[in-house]
């Protein structure tokens, strides 16, 4: 069943009501036509003046002079209405056409500017506010597209604003948090110098005792800031991902190898899975997240990484014991730069999220306070 637009069904309304109302007239006029044809045919005056006796030639040739007369005058009248019928008709079809012309051209008229605010609201909904309508049109249409004129205007103006404060919030946050990141290691360094230098100018000799202790908190501090620009140069740089088939029990086994002489890692890993992952982005996801369970359980306790089919699905589970996050900062521990760890950027599981966006992967996180966290990876299956 076809769906017809307003205009449509108010043209199709106008049609069958005005064509319902001209034939109905017409009915009228045909019936009225009908009923002088048929009181002229009832008068049937040669047949009554036949049956009159006349009694002189010139009266009968008066009543035959006048009985001519009768019925030329009707035939005058049958023709008057033949012709008057089928000019009613004509009439009436050229009202229909003629009304039908003016009434489409005006809705016409009327729908074009209606068709250009919808078009022009939808590039509004899709964040383009550029979009200017001519102010053409009737009086009230004029006036209608100078308002939305005017609110586009504003619009354009209010989104420009709130770029340039969106801009410099996130500089000035990226500021302060450069800023605290890169102090925390300086310290250190400084202090270290500090203390070579008061040495260097009491007891030289001593030197050699300080040196190899000042080199390995330099060295541990500079990697420190290694580390920060890595994070913030992995974040920046989320690009379009390579994916390829993976077997994510083969990628895991590699990526713990560096952990497991250290930390106690349980490993659960069906092989017979198949995901299409970036390998790269797959290794910087599955890292970030273990390293944040090392950070919250600590060496001691255990961590249980489990691989397995779930209907067509692959799902991939890190779970921890270590001190579980809140419930009010759960929705925001994959926003930038939120960390509650005293050290850290806050970009670890921003980019996690970021990744796994990026290869079609649902990232979900239950935890609660003094009984760990889990962070599970839900993947589509090629093996399906």
């Amino acid at each position: 069943m076809p769906k017809f637009g307003m205009r449509t069904r108010i043209i199709l309304l106008f049609i069958i009501v005005s064509i319902g109302g001209l034939v109905l007239l017409n009915k009228v006029f045909q019936s009225k036509h009908n009923e002088i044809h048929n009181s002229l045919g009832n008068m049937e005056l040669s047949s009554q003046l036949r049956e009159i006796r006349l009694h002189s030639k010139e009266d009968s040739l008066k009543a035959e002079s006048l009985m001519k007369k009768f019925d030329s005058s009707k035939a005058l009248v049958d023709i008057t209405l033949g012709e008057s019928r089928i000019a009613t008709s004509v009439v009436l079809l050229l009202i229909i056409i003629s009304s039908t012309t003016i009434f489409i051209t005006v809705i016409c008229r009327l729908s074009k500017p209606l068709k250009e605010l919808k078009h022009a609201t939808e590039q509004i909904r899709q964040g383009d506010f550029s979009v200017h309508l001519p102010e053409t049109g009737i009086p009230e249409m004029r006036e209608l597209k100078n308002s939305f004129n005017v609110m586009s205007r504003e619009l354009e103006t209010t989104q420009t604003r709130l770029l340039v404060a969106e801009k410099e919030m996130i500089w000035k946050d990226l500021s302060r948090i450069l800023a605290h990141e890169i102090k925390n290691p300086l310290t250190p360094i400084q202090l270290v110098i500090q203390r070579l230098e008061e040495r260097l100018e009491s007891d030289c000799d001593k030197i050699k005792e300080l040196l190899p202790e000042s080199i390995s908190i330099i060295s541990q501090e500079v990697d420190n800031l290694q580390l920060l620009a890595q994070d913030f140069s992995n974040y920046a740089k989320v690009n379009q991902p390579n994916t390829e088939e993976l077997n994510p029990a083969l990628s895991i086994r590699e990526i713990v190898k560096s952990y497991v002489q250290n930390f106690q890692i349980n490993l659960e890993l069906s092989d017979e899975l198949r995901i299409k992952f970036d390998k790269t982005h797959f290794y910087q996801v599955i890292t970030n997240i273990l390293q944040n369970a090392i950070d919250a359980s600590g060496a001691d306790s255990a961590i249980d990484i489990r691989l397995y089919k779930e209907r067509s699905y692959a799902v991939l589970s890190i779970q921890d014991q270590g001190s579980g996050i809140e419930s009010k900062d759960l929705p925001r521990i994959f926003e930038p730069y939120y960390s509650k760890k005293s050290k850290g950027t806050g970009l670890g599981l921003a980019l996690v999220k970021r990744l796994c966006d990026a290869n079609d992967t649902i990232i979900r996180v239950k935890s609660k306070p003094d009984e760990g966290s889990e962070f599970t990876l839900i993947m589509d299956d090629l093996t399906t």
